[in-house]
């Protein structure tokens, strides 16, 4: 697996996944620096989980994807490896870029906070702690993982701009509504911005959790969501992952 992980980096290292990897977190941080900055902490995860973050996954999983499709998947019908393992590689990678996205947006937050609070003088209404910031980086990759194989497979199936379009849309109105159900961890899309109302105490609204705010309740704060969350997210993970290798080898093989 590991092979094909590093041949998914090797063939896209030209590509735009690796500006879009740095760029987009930035965007984020940066537009919640200028525009929101009492909130700047809690508005630059916020932004990124429900918007920046479900059109990342989308995008880099169409670029990742597209590359062999294009060719009509010849490249990998050519290789003495089961499709499968071809699969495997992207998802990896597609994670791996994730992952470093969610780092640069933590860094990125902390170092900004910093000059805004000391540099600047400003005061922030809601100002979550570094091991909260650590745990939301953490939480926000486990709960989006899902996203990886079920964007592939998507793009498979219709293509990059329909598969984006898609996602984005359904992901901002389900996150919105259904991470507020006592049901959020049986619909994927719900669980990151639920965990976060605990973690970082923002609604999925941007709004602070605490009572008052629009759409708050007590509930939300509980910490006991988290762990059927993760389950819940590494169980979707799995019947993603799994269902796209079974797509993915029929695609090749035709």
């Amino acid at each position: 697996m590991h092979r094909f992980y590093k041949a998914e980096k090797l063939k896209n290292c030209h590509s735009a996944i690796g500006k879009l990897t740095i760029l987009m977190p930035l965007i984020s941080v940066i537009l919640s620096a200028v525009l929101t900055n009492r909130f700047f902490t809690i508005d630059s995860y916020n932004w990124w989980y429900m918007m920046l973050f479900p059109g990342f996954v989308s995008l880099i999983c169409g670029l990742a994807g597209q590359r062999d499709k294009k060719m009509g998947n010849r490249p990998i019908l050519t290789l003495p490896e089961e499709p499968k393992h071809v699969w495997d590689g992207k998802v990896l990678y597609v994670i791996r870029e994730a992952a470093v996205a969610l780092i640069i947006i933590f860094a990125a937050s902390v170092v900004i906070a910093a000059i805004l609070q000391k540099g600047m003088q400003m005061s922030f209404a809601v100002n979550p702690s570094l091991g909260s910031q650590v745990a939301a980086t953490a939480l926000l990759l486990v709960s989006f993982v899902w996203q990886v194989p079920f964007c592939l497979m998507l793009q498979q199936i219709m293509g990059i701009f329909p598969m984006l379009l898609l996602n984005m849309g359904t992901y901002f109105v389900i996150a919105a509504s259904a991470s507020l159900k006592s049901y959020f961890f049986l619909i994927p899309q719900a669980i990151a911005s639920r965990l976060m109302c605990s973690v970082i105490g923002v609604l999925p609204n941007g709004l602070p959790a605490r009572p008052g705010e629009m759409t708050f309740s007590q509930e939300l704060l509980d910490t006991s969501a988290i762990l059927p969350g993760i389950a819940a997210s590494v169980i979707w993970l799995v019947v993603f992952w799994f269902a796209g290798r079974k797509l993915y080898e029929r695609a090749v093989r035709g």
